[in-house]
């Protein structure tokens, strides 16, 4: 199991599948690093799209931090959550082939604050994560997540 810290770079692109979830692993990289301390300025337990993909395996963020947490790769996570909820998979797959086409700006931004994106596109990346920053900052502070708290 490998647990990334998010201070130093980004969790993996949002279009990265696990079991045809996108997002997942993303999710996976996220909680991982929480569970860590070593979160950075990405959210876990404030985000929305996370909350979204959540909400169609039917498990909130504390549950989801302690199969990660017990879970040595990312394959038992997905058998843990299929075990849990076949019909909550089959959702978050649906939930997964509609995010490109309801997501496209939020995604093409993601990509672009992560630095996915290469080329002339890297001129925006720097405003962009600076003004981002400051938003997941103020928003940890203003909404701290307890996700992970006691796990």
């Amino acid at each position: 199991m490998s647990v990334p810290d998010l201070r130093e770079k980004p969790p993996r692109r949002w279009s990265e599948s696990l079991g045809q979830i996108r997002w997942l692993p993303r999710l996976i990289d996220k909680t991982r690093a929480a569970l860590a301390g070593d979160l950075g300025d990405y959210f876990f337990g404030q985000s929305p799209m996370d909350r979204r993909l959540l909400h169609a395996l039917g498990i909130g963020h504390r549950e989801f931090a302690r199969i990660v947490r017990d879970a040595p790769a990312d394959e038992d996570v997905l058998a843990a959550l299929q075990a849990r909820s076949p019909e909550g998979v089959h959702a978050a797959r649906q939930w997964s082939d509609a995010l490109p086409r309801r997501h496209a700006l939020f995604l093409f931004m993601l990509d672009l604050d992560d630095g996915y994106l290469g080329g002339g596109w890297n001129v925006m990346r720097a405003p962009l994560r600076w003004g981002a920053a400051i938003v997941v900052r103020m928003i940890k502070r203003v909404w701290p997540s307890h996700a992970v708290e006691g796990l």
